[in-house]
């Protein structure tokens, strides 16, 4: 029976294999390779960097989107780096064409994230937006709810046990 959990697992041995892949195509004598399946070298690390993106995006759940985000592109700083030290060519270029695959993988969740702060607070600011958000307060509120349970506070713990 397949489960989220072994979904995961899949797809992690699935992202390991295409980071691998990468680092092989973009660091071994390759050269020229996206050429012959019929793309440029910025459209290859576009989608190159589209689909590692959204793998990490999947395997990492419990990730925030922009820390992902800025890791892929990490990634793509690393393996621009080591290319001068193999004797191929370091490319700011390259670098964009990177960022532009990530950007293109992370702005549906962007849009997402702003249509549902559209429908749920559309007449406050995004930094009221911010400031209620429990999951900037997860920390806070937790303890709270530790200190009922260790008897250190007047207030009623709920029934699901947090707050």
């Amino acid at each position: 029976m397949i489960t989220p959990h072994r979904a995961i697992l899949l797809l992690r041995v699935v992202t390991v294999v295409a980071i691998l892949g990468l680092l092989v195509f973009t660091l071994g004598p390759f050269q020229g390779v996206e050429a012959r399946a019929g793309l440029s070298d910025k459209s290859a690390h576009v989608l190159a960097f589209y689909v590692i993106t959204l793998l990490i995006f999947s395997v990492a759940p419990q990730w925030r989107r922009n820390d992902l985000a800025v890791v892929t592109l990490v990634l793509g700083l690393f393996i621009e780096l080591a290319q001068g030290l193999t004797g191929r060519s370091v490319s700011l270029l390259d670098l964009g064409a990177d960022a532009v695959g990530v950007a293109a993988a992370t702005l549906p969740g962007w849009i997402e994230r702003l249509r549902y702060d559209a429908r749920r607070h559309p007449y406050l600011s995004f930094s009221e937006i911010s400031a209620k958000d429990r999951r900037q307060k997860g920390g806070r509120r937790r303890s709270a709810s530790l200190a009922v349970m260790a008897g250190k506070s007047d207030r009623p713990l709920p029934k699901d046990g947090w707050r």
